[in-house]
């Protein structure tokens, strides 16, 4: 990391610890962290797990598992993608075991995944993420992706029901 970028993300870092970021300067600072990974901020980053912003606890999953790959939050994303109370973060938490098991086949993940899939109570666009992540995790292709991403897609014809069922 050169050395200004580096002194930036460290003036970011002092003026989130002071709260002295509006919640919309928050969301960069900690996607910045991530995208340069400046893990000095892990701390403050995991802290916001737990905030009141959905939008926060979202980044800040992103930046732990896309960015820094850290394997310990797979549980986190779990109880986000099961619990949490808003429709976005727990789509997103599909994507975060996505990132952190892409092409592993990991029969824990897709078993989470799939019993989302199957939830008739959850809301179509997290339960199509879930599938996008049970693709990703079997084999990872950037077109079944977006396909799967496209308003196109219909869940209840195209999905593969049999191996969906098959990690039930």
């Amino acid at each position: 990391m050169e050395k200004k970028n580096r002194e930036e993300l460290v003036s970011l870092l002092k003026a989130l610890r002071h709260g002295a970021l509006s919640p919309r300067e928050t969301y960069r600072a900690i996607q910045a962290f991530g995208e340069m990974n400046f893990q000095e901020a892990r701390p403050e980053v995991e802290g916001f797990l737990k905030s009141e912003d959905p939008e926060l606890r979202f980044v800040s999953l992103k930046v732990l598992t896309r960015y820094w790959h850290l394997d310990e939050y797979w549980e986190t994303a779990r109880e986000i993608l099961e619990h949490d109370p808003d429709g976005d973060c727990r789509f997103r938490a599909a994507h975060a075991l996505a990132d952190l098991k892409r092409n592993t086949q990991d029969r824990q993940t897709l078993q989470v995944l799939a019993r989302v899939v199957r939830n008739k109570q959850e809301e179509p666009v997290v339960r199509e993420s879930a599938y996008a992540a049970m693709k990703a995790i079997l084999h990872f292709d950037p077109r079944e992706q977006f396909h799967t991403a496209t308003l196109r897609f219909d869940l209840d014809k195209e999905a593969d029901w049999e191996m969906v069922d098959s990690y039930l």
